[in-house]
């Protein structure tokens, strides 16, 4: 089990030639992530204050995609705010459909569910349709997972463990099952999981239920899964526990499951201003 790694001297660019995860991926332990220079933190952007457009979401995650690859490229981040990014936010009533079904919905089914008052996108995402709106706490990590020595299914496994983390700090015992995702028992599903990755560069992530409507997830077979339901942090307590509650907790429990401390990005710096113009429609 290899891992090369080069640094060019007098450059911050690092390059990994990752032959496979150190550990199975029944294993994946929360021991594994062994960033390249762990003393690097993680910047996110905080946007759960407001509904962000499913359509801008994704237009901020292209823009941060592509920043990535241009670091990888030019060995050269000038912005001041760290090269990966967190970004947290809340959709309005939204249905997304992953790549197991791009191009197969019924044309009936995406009136109806718009009729709804919800939005409607095929994504590049894993996985199959679900439900995205308020009430839910999305993060979409934008990662170069080779600088944390893992391959995809380690990625993803730690995102489930930093779910279950998460809501273990609530009182809530989660767990993983055979089916994609974090779950409350074996049939009550309380976060999805769909990733996609460029060039090893991250995107999609991770939806929490925090106190989400379920009633939207109703009129959908949520992942496929005809036989399950869906359940919120909220429901499993019997009090409100909003994003806004969940985010820091969530925060923590990143850092502890990928090793990394986060950080704020610069409010006033090119970054966030890229950001807040796509969400105004600039981009």
């Amino acid at each position: 089990m290899l891992f090369l790694t080069l640094r060019q001297h007098g450059s911050s660019r690092w390059r990994m030639a990752m032959r496979h995860c150190r550990y199975t991926t029944a294993s994946c332990p929360a021991s594994s992530a062994a960033p390249l220079q762990p003393d690097r933190p993680i910047g996110y952007v905080s946007l759960v204050d407001q509904q962000v457009a499913y359509d801008k979401g994704l237009d901020i995650q292209t823009f941060l995609v592509n920043r990535r690859h241009q670091i990888n490229r030019e060995g050269d981040n000038n912005t001041g705010d760290p090269e990966d990014i967190i970004v947290f936010l809340q959709h309005p009533h939204t249905y997304t459909a992953g790549r197991r079904i791009r191009g197969k919905t019924e044309l009936e089914q995406e009136q109806r569910l718009r009729r709804l008052g919800a939005d409607y996108f095929e994504t590049m995402r894993g996985g199959q349709i679900t439900y995205h709106g308020p009430g839910q706490l999305v993060a979409y990590p934008i990662l170069d997972i080779r600088d944390y020595q893992i391959n995809v299914r380690c990625y993803v496994s730690r995102l489930e463990k930093t779910i279950i983390d998460c809501c273990k700090q609530f009182g809530v015992e989660a767990n993983t099952t055979e089916n994609t995702g974090v779950w409350v028992g074996q049939d009550q599903k309380i976060a999805a999981l769909g990733v996609h990755l460029q060039r090893y560069v991250s995107s999609h992530g991770v939806a929490l239920n925090c106190n989400v409507d379920l009633d939207w997830y109703k009129h959908i077979v949520p992942c496929g899964l005809a036989d399950k339901k869906v359940t919120s942090l909220s429901e499993q307590l019997d009090r409100v526990i909003t994003p806004s509650d969940t985010l820091p907790v969530l925060r923590q429990s990143f850092e502890h499951l990928f090793q990394v401390p986060l950080q704020p990005i610069n409010p006033d710096g090119p970054l966030a201003s890229e950001i807040k113009s796509i969400i105004a429609g600039g981009k």
